[in-house]
């Protein structure tokens, strides 16, 4: 009685390991809609929240130069639905100095957000992108130097 007990526990042990599996191997494709015009959270106690979009920043930049944590991202990979989920920047960098879940470039020093979004902004706008997030090269970089540089071109003022 106890060896059929289990063999019925290990066939169901094999059955729902296999049912798993697919699941675990085989990943739908998710499909996600780029957002268009957005708006960028501040936490600077001055200047508020930055309009953004994407449609307009796709002839200055591969999606992969903001969302740099998406391993070979692509507009034809996002498109398709064949990309992982593309988290906002502010899941990681919308947070004050100090924050201990603030994400460090190799040198230690935090990429909050202020930091983070002038390194990749600014620079581009004005044409000087000297640092460029990890794993992602220069040439995700298609033209810059073409956008606005003042605090007030991007962000609201806060009351």
């Amino acid at each position: 009685m106890k060896l059929k007990l289990l063999i019925v526990a290990c066939f169901a042990a094999a059955v729902s390991v296999y049912a798993a599996t697919p699941s675990l191997i085989h990943r739908a494709p998710t499909q996600q809609k780029m957002p268009g015009k957005m708006d960028i959270p501040s936490v600077d106690e001055k200047w508020g929240k930055c309009a953004f979009d994407h449609q307009q920043h796709l002839a200055f930049s591969d999606c992969i130069y903001c969302h740099h944590t998406n391993k070979g991202l692509t507009l034809d990979s996002f498109n398709s639905g064949k990309a992982d989920k593309v988290p906002l920047c502010a899941e990681c960098h919308a947070r004050k100095e100090g924050d201990p879940k603030t994400p460090k470039n190799k040198d230690g020093e935090e990429l909050w957000s202020k930091l983070a979004y002038h390194v990749n902004c600014i620079d581009c706008h004005k044409g000087e992108v000297t640092k460029i997030p990890k794993d992602v090269g220069m040439a995700a970089i298609k033209k810059q130097g073409a956008g606005p540089t003042k605090c007030a071109d991007c962000h609201e003022k806060k009351d």
